[in-house]
């Protein structure tokens, strides 16, 4: 199903990366990818990903049917970190969750979208039938971005998350993407 990685994709501005799974040897360009974002990014981030002996685990314990992490890469940097986690087991097996981490340099320039689509298409090829993803909703420009991505929101939760900075509490929007099976 990963075949087609390693592949290179052109951003609307015509910037090239290219796209492909995380690897046991990626831990120190992944961990210097999360400590070079803005620290008003990385508040938002569900994990201390500054945390080295976290990112070691992360590759160390690969498990693609669980977790399928997608890296946007250019001359060896990390861009942007998607991931699809997947239920392997139980009522949730048809739903994958997507979480996406874009560098500042990058972000509004297309790249999260495209990492979305590549995502999606992913889920398809798992038979998910469902995509669900969680974000702070006072980022407005994110859950832009999923909607123009045939994502709906479902759900608002009410100061359901604490911000590990400030320790303030928001809002998450719950979005939904439903698949189209038939596309396959």
């Amino acid at each position: 199903m990963l075949e087609e990685y390693p592949k290179e994709v052109t951003l609307p501005d015509g910037f090239v990366c290219i796209l492909r799974p995380m690897t046991r040897h990626d831990q120190d360009a992944l961990y210097r990818f999360f400590i070079s974002l803005p620290e008003e990014d990385r508040r938002y981030l569900r994990n201390n990903a500054t945390n080295r002996i976290l990112i070691e685990k992360w590759c160390r314990e690969l498990n693609y049917n669980k977790v399928l992490p997608i890296l946007a890469e250019h001359e060896n940097r990390i861009l942007a970190n998607a991931t699809l986690h997947k239920e392997t087991f139980g009522w949730g097996r048809h739903v994958g969750e997507i979480r996406i981490t874009v560098a500042a340099d990058f972000q509004h320039r297309g790249l999260g979208s495209l990492l979305l689509e590549e995502l999606s298409q992913l889920a398809l090829k798992y038979n998910l039938e469902k995509l669900s993803a969680k974000v702070v909703a006072s980022r407005t420009y994110v859950t832009r971005a999923f909607e123009k991505n045939d994502f709906v929101r479902e759900a608002t939760l009410k100061n359901y998350v604490k911000i590990i900075y400030n320790k303030n509490y928001e809002d998450i929007a719950v979005l939904v993407k439903h698949l189209n099976q038939t596309s396959v």
